[in-house]
């Protein structure tokens, strides 16, 4: 009997020794230690673009949206081309009467330059001719048509000609494209709604080439550091179907006030 009492008090002991509080191993969920500055993943300025341009299919023959070949000498910079800022096909859409066609002028050192537009009708007929005084620096300028210079639903045949001798044309650099005015109510009444970066997005969707470069060319003239417009520019000009190289897209946007003014004694 001592004996059992005995063994009854060391299982005793045993037990609150080794099952204590302070010896019981309980699970803990393991805590990590984290940085005190999370790596963000960088975002390229590209990878925000959001300028979709879809085209419509078959809009007619390819023109010439850089000149031909010429021999002898010209007043253009080497390794320099006078560019229309079109698409391949050479046609371009435009839902006004007076839109603006955008080319790259080159260094050069010419009498004068010059528009012609005219009805792509069969006839001929020139509405619209100016001579325009060139501008000194090399880069991407706008040219604004009168108002009402296009009807609706007509197309028209342009030539930009950088005009190296007046009494020689053959050494003139000309580029060539065709234009087309249509109405569209349902997207003139989103454009009406929306803001300028809206308008640039909705005109590229609906294939409105001229409307939308011109839309996002004045947003850059008015935000010349917005690295979001410039990477919507190169999407614009490098979309299937337009695919201007990089030289070209990184031209600089020539401002309103130093683009070719209309010469008076046309």
């Amino acid at each position: 009997m001592p004996q059992k009492i005995w063994l009854i008090f060391l299982t005793a002991i045993f037990e609150f020794t080794v099952l204590s509080p302070t010896n019981i191993a309980i699970a803990q969920p393991e805590t990590e230690t984290l940085p005190t500055t999370l790596g963000k993943p960088k975002r390229t300025v590209q990878s925000g673009t959001r300028v979709r341009l879809r085209l419509p299919p078959s809009l007619g023959n390819p023109n010439r949206r850089v000149p031909a070949a010429t021999r002898g000498e010209t007043c253009v910079a080497k390794k320099q081309n006078l560019t229309a800022l079109i698409p391949q096909s050479n046609l371009g859409l435009t839902t006004l009467g007076n839109p603006t066609l955008y080319f790259f002028i080159p260094q050069n050192a010419a009498n004068s330059l010059e528009l012609v537009i005219q009805n792509d009708d069969g006839n001929g007929q020139i509405v619209y001719q100016q001579k325009y005084q060139p501008n000194t620096q090399a880069g991407i300028v706008g040219i604004h048509l009168p108002p009402d210079t296009l009807a609706v639903n007509q197309k028209y045949k342009w030539n930009f000609s950088i005009i190296c001798n007046s009494k020689d044309p053959s050494l003139s650099k000309i580029v060539q494209g065709t234009i087309q005015r249509f109405e569209n109510p349902s997207l003139m009444n989103k454009i009406a709604q929306a803001t300028p970066q809206e308008r640039v997005l909705l005109y590229a969707e609906a294939g409105i080439w001229h409307d939308a470069l011109d839309t996002l060319a004045r947003l850059r003239y008015s935000r010349p550091n917005d690295l979001k417009l410039k990477a919507d520019w190169e999407a614009l000009l490098t979309a299937p179907g337009v695919e201007f190289d990089q030289q070209l897209v990184q031209q600089p946007l020539i401002s309103e006030k130093e683009a070719p003014q209309p010469l008076l004694n046309n």
